[in-house]
């Protein structure tokens, strides 16, 4: 399953927890980090329709109101790029995730930062309206935006099958959970865009996307389709990031 190994997998972090929401893109790449690592910590569902994320404990640790939510004994975070260059550098031995030479780590801070700045405000102008303003449909403007980003997208895979190297690192992670996600609201076409629909289909055959976006992935999608609430009884938490993968896997394997 593991791109990279973690420095702690039998014990678990028992001083981190992460506070997220599965159908949160944001909170889907921190989990796919931790998978392949195989890295453990205490995970905290929160429920963003019922207004959780707004809770004073929350708002506490995070002014933003915002999900994923990573603490670490003292250490509270809560951008997803910055919890996975941390989670990587601090608990994981390998660099294949996150190289350690500043040429490398150069190349994933780059996509890391496009991800941050150009899809992720072009996925909450998109979704946002459907989530939470009675929207029924993507906007013109903001199917012309995503548009414009697949087709960048295309380009910087001219030559190559991952974004940041010979395999997938933290900048193929972080693209991945938005793109799925992008990919609902204006699905990408495979004539127009093969080698970025290659990507994803790889992508989607890695343990970590089964353990760890397949899942919130649907629930979006079911959120989107039909306005599907958080269904609380599918949730026991906290719960480790090992019991998660554990009853996922199981579930992969009945169906």
């Amino acid at each position: 399953m593991g791109a990279g190994r973690s420095k702690a997998v039998a014990s678990g972090l028992k001083y981190c927890t992460l506070w997220k929401a599965d159908r949160s893109p944001a909170c889907r790449a921190v989990m796919m980090a931790l998978d392949s690592m195989d890295l453990s910590i205490t995970e905290v569902d929160v429920n963003l329709d019922k207004g959780e994320h707004r809770a004073p404990e929350i708002a506490v640790m995070n002014p933003l109101q915002t999900l994923p939510i990573l603490k670490d004994r003292e250490l509270v975070l809560h951008d997803s790029h910055a919890i996975c260059t941390y989670l990587v550098s601090r608990y994981c031995s390998s660099s294949r995730l996150l190289p350690q030479d500043p040429g490398g780590r150069s190349v994933v801070d780059q996509i890391l930062h496009f991800n941050s700045s150009i899809l992720y405000p072009r996925f909450q102008a998109a979704a946002y309206p459907i989530l939470y303003e009675n929207c029924n449909f993507v906007l013109p403007q903001q199917i012309y935006d995503i548009e414009s980003a697949y087709k960048d997208l295309e380009s910087m895979l001219i030559s190559k099958q991952w974004f940041t190297g010979c395999w997938p690192t933290l900048g193929d992670i972080a693209l991945c959970s938005i793109l799925s996600t992008l990919d609902v609201l204006v699905p990408i076409d495979k004539t127009r865009y093969p080698l970025l629909s290659s990507w994803l289909y790889r992508m989607s055959e890695e343990g970590f996307y089964l353990t760890a976006n397949k899942k919130g992935l649907g629930e979006f999608s079911r959120r989107i389709d039909c306005g599907c609430a958080f269904d609380d009884k599918i949730f026991k938490c906290p719960r480790s990031s090992l019991r998660r993968r554990a009853l996922i896997s199981t579930q992969e394997t009945k169906t």
